[in-house]
């Protein structure tokens, strides 16, 4: 029993279509695939177990020593035959595995295309969905300046009605005006004829004037008359209030002099006091250098000579500065004279190393404490303050003498 059901699978398997001829059913289906996947197994596995089966066949020929020759030829001619067809099986069952392998090559080259152009159809899908969020927000931009735009058309919307009842309430009030208008006219009128009325009088009171006018040209030439008697007696005055004021202008003129003649002495005693306190400074620098030097030397000539006394203050240095230095010229101020700086309005500052003295003051001037020994407070004082106060010594001087 066991060789005929054998051999029944043999021809069973033999009878199944192959690989190449299912291709157009089921290799474009996943699970036909995975169906012929674990066929393949199975052959294999089955090709695997052909030995064993072999080795069954040859125990049961061992056991059945009873059984005739025929059976034992006939079970020889069946083996051979089911060896036969499980190798042409087997040789069907490898080309429907390479056909099969190219087939899922194939597939997955599809699945790589459709996945690439998935992932391109993705990347599209994010930019237009990037397109539009910035198309959305540009739409919530012009939502929000609609409606910015509605709060203005609303609130001019506004301004309008409240304008428009301002112009109600004008045109009211030309109303209003208009009336008071008209009653006004009505008093005018009214005014009017009380004016013609008034004229008249007026015209009565003008002739009365008339009258009086031509009385008061008669009163008026004789008027005239003494205007131009007056007249010559104003010119008479004029002359001799000329001759006055002449005589004035000249004492106004001489006291200007003298007065600009003590601010230009002023000027000068100021510049030479100046350069008069320089100089003292410069004695005064010169003195304390040596001093310095006194010192140093009274230093050296108390000790024994042991060491050099050297001065903290560097005197040293200024020391050998100064041995190098020229002697110094003392500038003292000289007396120009009265032409070259008597002139009003003379420049007395155009030369100051010569240090113009125009001191031409007389007899009461020279005689006067301010020349002679002016207090320490005077030199601190500001040159508007000194000229102010010579000014007034001038004036002062002057009203001695008249």
């Amino acid at each position: 029993m066991e060789p005929l059901s054998s051999r029944t699978w043999i021809q069973h398997q033999a009878a199944l279509p192959s690989c190449n001829q299912r291709n157009g059913h089921f290799l474009s289906d996943p699970d036909t695939a995975f169906s012929v996947k674990k066929l393949v197994d199975l052959n294999e596995s089955a090709a695997s177990l052909s030995p064993e089966l072999e080795n069954s066949t040859d125990n049961l020929q061992d056991s059945g020593h009873e059984r005739a020759e025929s059976e034992h030829e006939t079970q020889v001619g069946n083996e051979d035959e089911i060896r036969e067809a499980l190798a042409q099986r087997c040789r069907q069952l490898q080309e429907d595995v390479e056909v099969l392998v190219v087939h899922m090559e194939k597939q997955e080259k599809t699945h790589a295309r459709e996945r690439k152009k998935a992932e391109d159809e993705h990347r599209a899908l994010l930019l237009k969905n990037s397109a539009l969020e910035r198309e959305l927000s540009g739409l919530r931009v012009e939502r929000d300046a609609l409606f910015k735009q509605n709060a203005r058309v609303v609130a001019q919307r506004t301004d309008d009605e409240r304008q428009a009842n301002d112009e109600g309430e004008a045109h009211d009030e030309v109303l209003r005006a208009l009336a008071q208008q008209q009653q006004q006219k009505e008093a005018l009128q009214v005014a009017v004829t009380s004016a013609t009325q008034a004229r008249a009088e007026t015209r009565n009171a003008l002739d009365k004037a008339q009258m009086h006018c031509r009385r008061l040209e008669e009163e008026l030439s004789s008027a005239h008359a003494q205007v131009l008697h007056l007249q010559n007696e104003r010119d008479s005055l004029k002359a001799a209030l000329d001759a006055t004021i002449t005589g004035a202008a000249g004492f106004e003129a001489r006291q200007l002099q003298a007065q600009d003649e003590v601010i230009a002495s002023l000027r000068a005693d100021l510049v030479q006091m100046d350069f008069e306190l320089k100089t003292l400074s410069v004695d005064k620098d010169t003195l304390e250098e040596q001093v310095e030097k006194l010192q140093l030397r009274l230093a050296t000539s108390e000790r024994d000579g042991d060491y050099e006394v050297v001065s903290l203050t560097n005197n040293s240095d200024k020391i050998a500065k100064q041995k190098g230095q020229k002697k110094r010229t003392t500038i003292r101020p000289v007396r120009s004279n009265r032409e070259t700086t008597g002139r009003r309005g003379s420049d007395l500052f155009n030369n100051l190393m010569e240090l113009p003295n125009t001191v031409t003051e007389p007899q009461e001037c020279a005689n006067a404490t301010i020349w002679l020994s002016p207090a320490a407070s005077y030199f601190f004082r500001p040159l508007t303050a000194k000229i102010i106060d010579g000014v007034a010594f001038a004036n002062e001087l002057h009203r001695q003498q008249a």
